[in-house]
């Protein structure tokens, strides 16, 4: 049986000052360790390089191994405290596990909690999302041309678009953290993504006078 211990032993301790890699960078160039599935859309990996990576359905949340220590959780309105020796001697999933259902349900909720969501703010996952297969270079381009779709929205529109697009909300479900129907939100998407189709339009319009200046 591998401990977290153990697994701590195995895997690097990144800086204090390291930043977190996305889940894409993690899956694509990290060195994979460990690894376990809890049903179809569970799943938790840990990498030599010292990071962990938690997946529910469409949420992935990153953290470092060597972070997860104690463990305090509320019983009966109680602080309860475990401690990390206890830990360390357990599965080297029990821990982690804990860390990532706990990473995501702070992040659900803080999108949650505010009015607007910045589109600035989305995780660059999400502009890889659109054309994953693309060179470097064009993927910037395409992520810059995102940003300059984004910005053709109202504040409303970028933040059904972002909840829908990027957070996977239903429509229904929007609506109930909008406090607004089902139609209004169908209604202010499909003007959004009119829109955003129009500024595309718009894009393609510019780069082909531009190649054919430089053509000239």
């Amino acid at each position: 049986m591998v401990t977290l211990q153990d697994l701590k032993w195995i895997v690097k301790q990144p800086g204090k000052v390291d930043k977190a890699p996305t889940a894409r960078y993690l899956l694509e160039h990290g060195k994979r360790v460990v690894s376990m599935e809890n049903g179809r859309d569970v799943q938790l990996l840990v990498f030599a390089e010292g990071w962990a990576l938690y997946r529910v359905g469409k949420y992935t949340t990153v953290f470092p191994v060597h972070s997860c220590g104690g463990y305090c959780y509320e019983s009966h309105g109680q602080q309860i405290f475990v401690d990390a020796a206890f830990f360390e001697k357990q599965k080297w999933y029990v821990r982690l596990m804990l860390e990532g259902e706990d990473r995501l349900a702070k992040n659900r909720e803080s999108s949650r909690n505010g009015k607007v969501v910045s589109y600035h703010a989305v995780s660059e996952e999400w502009f890889f999302l659109a054309s994953p297969v693309l060179p470097p270079l064009e993927q910037l381009i395409e992520k810059e041309q995102i940003l300059e779709l984004m910005g053709l929205l109202t504040e409303r529109q970028r933040e059904i678009v972002i909840l829908h697009f990027y957070y996977g909300e239903t429509q229904w479900e929007i609506a109930k953290f909008l406090g607004v129907s089902q139609p209004v939100v169908s209604q202010t998407l499909m003007a959004a993504l009119r829109r955003m189709r129009e500024g595309q339009r718009e894009i393609l319009s510019r780069k082909r006078a531009g190649s054919g200046r430089c053509a000239v």
